[in-house]
């Protein structure tokens, strides 16, 4: 019936992996939980290596990292149930109904995005406040909102789908490090016909990252984003929709001209206790702008 399949990277995936057992095993159903370790560091394996001798859970480690779109590619081969759940490692699940809610939702034909959640609590440590109030404003969004751009929306961290459109419509696995995988693979599903339906069954995200690792992982992303611009530029996401706004009406150097007289302030504020996320937003925009610039000067202010 369901491959619940999830890439393991320094996380301590037990508390996921017994609560969905749990929960199939509630529900009768047959099933598979597939953990692949991408190359964690030993504490964590030490940790998740119990789960090999558990029934109807699979742990491999894999002895290279493989990264967020191959070891994705890797579990989806290796599942052979017809549906498959993806799951991040560091998903946090409260509903009791979780599986039975994507059990009852599926469709042959059809990708569901259950959605994400971040702790209402904000986080103990300082730290890491960044994280959180982006993902809290940003991406912790009801199915109804999600549905009204049902592409942009969607995200990797939890999905369920028919194997057999995952066999054919996998990862690109050109995309490295961190950032927008998710955007190229809800690309390469809109173009193949596939409809992806948005419902009100989210995880919690636990990993918050503390600020600065948070920023550099949201710099990778953003160079991710560039390639994928320049090879399609008819990606729309906030971020390319606000650089195309500036550069159709002029706006770019002005823009720049704004920014780099508050760069200081902006770059403080991202590191502060009560950051802002508009202040971040113009980082981001800042830092898109300046990387097209470099791939393509003779572009950038037309």
């Amino acid at each position: 019936m369901i491959s619940i399949l999830i890439p393991i990277y320094n996380q301590d995936v037990r508390p996921l992996v017994y609560t969905l057992s749990k929960q199939c095993n509630k529900l009768k159903i047959r099933h598979q939980i597939l953990c692949f370790d991408d190359l964690s560091e030993q504490r964590y394996k030490d940790l998740n290596k119990e789960l090999a001798f558990k029934i109807d859970i699979n742990y491999t480690e894999i002895p290279e990292n493989l990264g967020r779109s191959r070891i994705r590619n890797w579990l989806g081969k290796a599942a052979y149930f017809e549906y498959l759940l993806f799951l991040d490692g560091d998903t946090v699940i409260k509903s009791k109904d979780f599986i039975k809610k994507y059990i009852d939702h599926a469709i042959e034909d059809t990708v569901i995005y259950g959605g994400r959640t971040y702790s209402t609590q904000t986080p103990k440590s300082k730290k890491k406040i960044l994280h959180w109030k982006y993902g809290t404003k940003k991406e912790a969004l009801p199915a109804k909102k999600r549905s009204k751009n049902p592409w942009l929306n969607f995200q990797s961290n939890n999905f369920f789908l028919p194997q057999k459109i995952f066999a054919k419509h996998m990862f690109d696995e050109s995309v490295e490090g961190y950032g927008y995988e998710d955007l190229l693979y809800s690309r390469r599903l809109q173009l193949a016909g596939f409809k992806i339906m948005h419902i009100n069954n989210p995880t919690i995200h636990d990993g918050l990252e503390v600020n600065t690792v948070f920023i550099k992982k949201t710099e990778n992303a953003i160079d991710n984003l560039v390639k994928i611009y320049l090879k399609f530029p008819d990606i729309n996401t906030r971020l390319t929709k606000g650089y195309e706004y500036l550069k159709n009406y002029g706006l770019l150097s002005s823009f720049e001209w704004t920014y780099s007289k508050i760069k200081i302030k902006i770059q403080n504020n991202m590191l502060s206790e009560n950051p802002s996320i508009s202040m971040f937003n113009m980082w981001k925009l800042h830092l898109f702008a300046e990387k097209i610039k470099a791939s393509k000067p003779e572009d950038s202010q037309k």
